[in-house]
């Protein structure tokens, strides 16, 4: 976009404010459930398959590979929400580690890299409600 580090941040900070996010998780679903799928674009009509990197099924389709345990279900309905590690872990009563570590899992069988990926497939499978 030929704009620095320090300009995107302070973009990204108004963004915020005006959405009412906290972070790049809730600003992502927002994008996304507004129809943003392309930077610079507002494209109401285009399916979020439209990101290249995202692990969402397309619609109709059963969500792929092994089934997510209860707690594993948990974890990623609190980041969906937007939660922090720190705040999942406090909500369920587990440590951090424990929390990263079944988020690890989770990507791994949802076939997210971040959790923005991750909560974007929650979003798709119903569990951030």
């Amino acid at each position: 976009m030929g704009i620095s580090e320090k300009t995107v941040k302070n973009h990204l900070s108004s963004i915020y404010l005006k959405i009412g996010a906290t972070d790049r998780t809730q600003a992502a679903l927002y994008a996304q459930h507004v129809g943003l799928t392309d930077p610079g674009k507002a494209a109401p009509s285009a399916p979020a398959s439209a990101l290249a990197s995202d692990p969402v099924p397309k619609e109709g389709s059963p969500p792929t590979g092994p089934a997510l345990t209860a707690r594993e279900r948990g974890v990623l309905h609190l980041l969906a929400r937007g939660l922090s590690n720190r705040v999942i872990a406090r909500t369920l009563g587990i440590s951090e580690k424990t929390v990263k570590n079944h988020l690890s899992s989770i990507y791994l069988k949802i076939g997210a890299a971040h959790r923005t990926q991750a909560a974007l497939y929650a979003q798709f499978v119903d569990l951030a409600s």
